[in-house]
């Protein structure tokens, strides 16, 4: 399986590529809240609780950390 390395505030980690922010915070113990939990209500990725703020080296962005 390709890895791929990020950084979550200052954390660097490996993931699997595909992974979402979501699993990688996860993996690098930060906890974004979410209500992905409750499927039956929500959309995964409709409810935006866990918008997170994005760098990938061309400036910042918004983006669901669960998709």
């Amino acid at each position: 399986m390709d890895m791929i390395n990020v950084k979550i505030n200052g954390i660097a980690v490996s993931v699997p590529k595909g992974s979402t922010v979501l699993d990688a915070a996860r993996k690098a113990g930060i906890e974004i809240p979410t209500l992905c939990f409750m499927k039956e209500k929500n959309e995964i990725g409709a409810c935006r609780i866990c918008v997170v703020e994005v760098n990938e080296g061309r400036g910042f962005r918004i983006v669901t950390a669960c998709v």
